[in-house]
């Protein structure tokens, strides 16, 4: 049984349309997570949702340029989650970020390491 190690799933919730000057908002966060050396970050496009403004975001048929909800994702030690949060916070100003506790081991493809011999 592999060893997985103890730590944080960070999820932050934005709007497709949020921008950070004039960048999208995934992209600046997602550029943030990166300099500051988190393991890794994945951006996933909702097709519908809303959030505490009440206003459907759907991507339909007729939706030239739809605000749907993006969702990052990230999961990492719990020290490194903890000390990127307030920058996290600053940066989006509106949204929603959670974090839940996450059992995670990181696969490689290098090489493996070969038995020791006797």
């Amino acid at each position: 049984m592999p060893d997985f190690k103890k730590g944080l799933l960070l999820r932050i919730f934005v709007d497709g349309a949020d921008r950070h000057g004039i960048q999208p908002m995934h992209t600046a966060v997602v550029e943030l997570l990166r300099t500051r050396h988190i393991a890794g970050a994945t951006v996933f496009r909702g097709i519908e949702g809303f959030g505490q403004h009440d206003q459907i975001h759907i991507a339909g048929v007729f939706s030239w340029l739809p605000n749907l909800p993006i969702l990052i994702e990230v999961v990492d030690d719990e020290e490194k989650i903890d000390q990127i949060l307030p920058d996290l916070e600053q940066l989006i100003g509106e949204g929603l970020v959670t974090v839940e506790a996450a059992d995670y081991i990181r696969m490689t493809r290098g090489p493996k390491s070969k038995p020791a011999r006797a």
